[in-house]
């Protein structure tokens, strides 16, 4: 587990009735050092704090604008669901534990995102609906969740201020059963998008239960999602081939002065290839890219290592995205960027929108020749390196998609595969078997 150096440290009080969840933290606590004695707070209290130290904004913020100089606070808290005392006769749980999460809101509003009001382990990513909101391609899928926050600091992110982690896992592990046998269609779970559990390991526990339970489903696949080194307490879990394992891989100069705090290019690649040397199905996302100076260089020497050292099944694409020119220049050190990326997105963010209803308003920053620019140089570098590994898109145009229909070998906008697609699991004929 990371060393931890919050200034506070909070601990709701559902937390104390439940050993399981008393005996995590304390596990956890060993590597976690705040200024202060740890706070037990209720949801009132907590709310409070949530309000004064402002922490709705990570509704419209990203990580960059905080100008983060330490480790974020930390909130151990229980995920909560309806009791039967709580719920109208044969009202489903899930009924029930949606109505109690919406009263619990409209009393303590600043509890209702981030999953500070106890509800949240799963989530559901409308991703078909991306094509008209923001003319992304992108595909359905259930997502598993059991904090929000991050102890890595990447200038692009949202993860904020505060670090809240919900300590009854094995309550989580029970209620996989209900959600999988309900939705057939889908193969692949990500755990977790909001986080990096790895980070929290394996003091927190969550691997070793998660991979456990995925290595007894016969068709589903759990995915972990990382940035993470901290990998050594994953080698020797019995993951029976049902656990894929992504990391976001990024060139040197991003990974040490956007991606704050998160291992080097070196060390992500090092940990891909002993968790894919203990059986693990391994892939990555080159996500974002940043146009840093001399992208170019920093790029094509991190393609060589990673695939060098590590055969993925697949691998996704990602240009910078989602900011803005407003945010861009609040969350960068703009000497670190290419002139012309920066005065780009100036551009298209000043005066009258270019015509179509996804700009800027949408996912794309860069225009397409820009992007297309980009997704040329790392597919070229990719095929000299490995020219049968899949590559595919994360929620880009279909106009994209189109340009290089040719050389992905992933699938088409209609069935794809990708590093978190719904049918992007062993066995899936458009992936690359690697024994």
């Amino acid at each position: 587990m990371y060393e931890i150096r919050p200034r506070n440290v909070y601990v709701h009080e559902r937390v104390l009735d439940k050993p399981e969840c008393v005996a995590r933290m304390e596990r956890m606590m060993a590597s976690i050092h705040p200024d202060e004695p740890p706070i037990t707070v209720d949801d009132a209290a907590l709310n409070d704090i949530s309000r004064e130290k402002r922490w709705d904004r990570v509704n419209t913020w990203r990580t960059g604008q905080y100008k983060r100089q330490r480790d974020p606070d930390i909130i151990f808290n229980t995920y909560r669901w309806a009791e039967p005392a709580e719920m109208a006769e044969d009202e489903a749980v899930a009924v029930g534990t949606a109505r109690l999460r919406a009263a619990i809101n409209e009393r303590y509003p600043y509890l209702a995102f981030s999953l500070l009001n106890g509800a949240g382990m799963v989530g559901y990513r409308d991703g078909r609906a991306l094509l008209e909101k923001r003319h992304g391609v992108c595909q359905n899928a259930y997502d598993l969740h059991s904090a929000w926050g991050c102890l890595h600091a990447c200038d692009y992110c949202n993860i904020g201020e505060f670090l809240n982690i919900h300590l009854n896992l094995e309550e989580i592990v029970a209620r996989l059963d209900e959600l999988l046998d309900a939705n057939p269609w889908l193969q692949l779970y990500k755990y977790d998008n909001q986080t990096d559990t790895i980070t929290f390991e394996p003091e927190y526990g969550a691997s070793e239960l998660m991979v456990g339970y995925f290595a007894g489903r016969e068709r589903e696949y759990l995915m972990l999602y990382t940035k993470s080194a901290n990998v050594d307490h994953l080698l020797e879990l019995d993951h029976r081939g049902h656990t894929i394992i992504s990391w976001t891989i990024s060139c040197e100069t991003v990974a040490r002065e956007i991606e704050k705090n998160s291992p080097t290019t070196s060390e992500r690649i090092e940990a891909a290839r002993k968790c894919q040397q203990a059986g693990y199905h391994v892939r990555a996302r080159f996500s974002p890219i940043v146009p840093i100076k001399g992208w170019r260089k920093e790029n094509a020497a991190m393609i060589a290592e990673f695939l060098s050292r590590v055969k993925p099944d697949v691998v996704t694409m990602d240009v910078l995205a989602l900011l803005g020119y407003d945010r861009l220049v609040e969350c960068f050190d703009l000497s670190l960027l290419d002139e012309g990326y920066v005065e780009m997105t100036r551009e298209l963010y000043s005066g009258e929108p270019p015509g179509k209803p996804f700009w800027p308003a949408g996912k794309q920053m860069f225009r397409h020749e820009a992007r297309a620019d980009i997704y040329r140089f790392f597919i070229e570098r990719i095929r000299e390196v490995d020219p049968e590994v899949p590559i595919s898109f994360c929620d880009e145009t279909p106009e994209i998609w189109e340009e290089f229909a040719d050389e992905l070998l992933s699938g088409t906008p209609e069935e794809y595969v990708c590093t978190c697609g719904p049918t992007s699991v062993p066995g899936n004929p458009l992936l690359r078997t690697v024994v």
